[in-house]
């Protein structure tokens, strides 16, 4: 096989898939250059050794979530749309990739974040920041509660859709679904129950609005 992008690609989205399944140390360079249907040499062609590799795939995931929320402009939304784009992005992101919240738990558990630290701190400081910034207008315009930390907020927010493609096996037997997880209608339908339920937390309760004094204008 020739060296092309495709073919990068290929290895990439074989390496992707095992590293989810196995993890790190349980795969190997023959059995992901097997799956991309390529000879290890061309393999090695790309990618330096399987540590390499790995750290590609990792960028890739993470960096493919990154470009996909910095590429829609979900920060300078009005507060309460700007908390659902910010939900569906991440329900199409893993509903279009869905092996890469499994790759991001088994690097988790097998490294500690060790490999993804870099990724991490690039998201903290995009995609995280700007879902704190949403929080945080909301709260100076007075639509979402002031005493909220926006950071664990955020956290919250983004946890409900996560959870759900890490744990789908297990929620599909919960909701009467079975082990193949719920149907892809049912997750879509989630996604805007989750974005409703973070607006229901964030938002301030209209009976604290109703309390509050008519605001004075100037005569």
């Amino acid at each position: 096989m020739a060296a092309t992008p495709d073919t990068r690609s290929g290895i990439l989205d074989a390496a992707e898939l095992l590293f989810a399944r196995r993890g790190f140390h349980s795969t190997t360079i023959k059995t992901i250059a097997g799956a991309a249907g390529v000879n290890t040499a061309l393999l090695y062609y790309y990618f330096a050794d399987k540590q390499g590799l790995y750290h590609a795939v990792l960028e890739r995931a993470f960096g493919g979530l990154i470009a996909e929320g910095e590429g829609r402009g979900i920060g300078d939304l009005d507060p309460e749309a700007g908390i659902r784009a910010f939900v569906a992005l991440q329900a199409a992101y893993f509903g279009q990739h869905p092996n890469r919240p499994h790759l991001f738990v088994r690097e988790l558990i097998d490294h500690g974040a060790a490999h993804a630290a870099g990724q991490l701190t690039r998201l903290a400081a995009t995609l995280f920041r700007r879902l704190c910034e949403v929080i945080e207008r909301g709260q100076a315009s007075g639509h979402f509660r002031a005493e909220l930390d926006p950071r664990r907020a955020a956290i919250s927010t983004l946890s409900q859709v996560a959870w759900l493609h890490v744990a789908r096996p297990a929620i599909g037997i919960l909701v009467g679904a079975g082990p193949g997880g719920p149907s892809a209608r049912w997750v879509k339908d989630y996604a805007e129950h989750a974005a409703e339920f973070a607006l229901a937390a964030l938002r301030i309760p209209a009976a604290r609005r109703a309390r509050r004094p008519p605001t004075r204008t100037s005569r």
